[in-house]
């Protein structure tokens, strides 16, 4: 009977201190948002703003090397440039009688025309390489709906070139050729385009971009 009598009277007390209101009001528990949620918004505000992106488009897809393509555009532009101009000067003076540049201490780049040939076939070789990667980077590329924007290095420097595209238009091309990602070579109305699935926002939006 008196560990009955205990026990109801141990069980009344839990009731107590349960129905009791609490001394402390209970702290509201926050959860942080993402660390960078705010960032990426005014990211993509700045980047809709740059690119002139008309509204109700997201970003999708932010391809990274931004400036060093910028720096390339320019340093294959003005080469460019020098080229044509050597290539005049050395019309207009005959070109046996121009001296080749670059000498160096003991000896020169070129030793003869030949030389001189091979050097500038190189050396435009690889400025059209750089051009062809330039051309076929997206920098970013924009979402509303069924809608895309494509933004590109302008053939100017400093300049930006759109390419406006729906779904279903970006089509897959076999690996062939020696330029790096093969895997990632797509045609987009015809434009041969390197689209690395890394870097848009998420995997799938690559599939829905290529449907049809």
């Amino acid at each position: 009977m008196l560990s009955y009598r205990v026990a109801s009277l141990a069980q009344s007390r839990v009731l107590n201190l349960v129905k009791r209101p609490a001394l402390w009001p209970a702290r509201a528990i926050f959860t942080n948002p993402p660390m960078n949620a705010r960032d990426v918004t005014k990211r993509e505000k700045y980047f809709l703003q740059k690119d002139d992106i008309p509204l109700g488009f997201a970003i999708i897809y932010r391809a990274p090397m931004e400036y060093y393509l910028s720096a390339c555009n320019m340093a294959t532009s003005f080469s460019f440039l020098a080229l044509v101009g050597m290539s005049a000067f050395s019309f207009l003076e005959d070109f046996r009688s121009v001296m080749a540049p670059f000498q160096m201490e003991y000896a020169t780049l070129t030793t003869n025309e030949n030389d001189l040939l091979v050097f500038v076939g190189f050396f435009v070789l690889v400025n059209v390489i750089i051009r062809i990667v330039i051309n076929r980077y997206p920098l970013r590329i924009y979402r509303r709906e069924k809608q895309y924007i494509a933004v590109f290095e302008g053939q100017i420097p400093l300049r930006k070139r759109m390419l406006k595209f729906h779904r279903g238009n970006v089509v897959a091309v076999p690996p062939s050729g020696i330029l790096p990602w093969q895997d990632a070579r797509y045609k987009i109305n015809g434009n041969k385009v390197l689209l690395l699935i890394e870097y848009f926002r998420s995997p799938s939006e690559l599939n829905i971009m290529l449907k049809s």
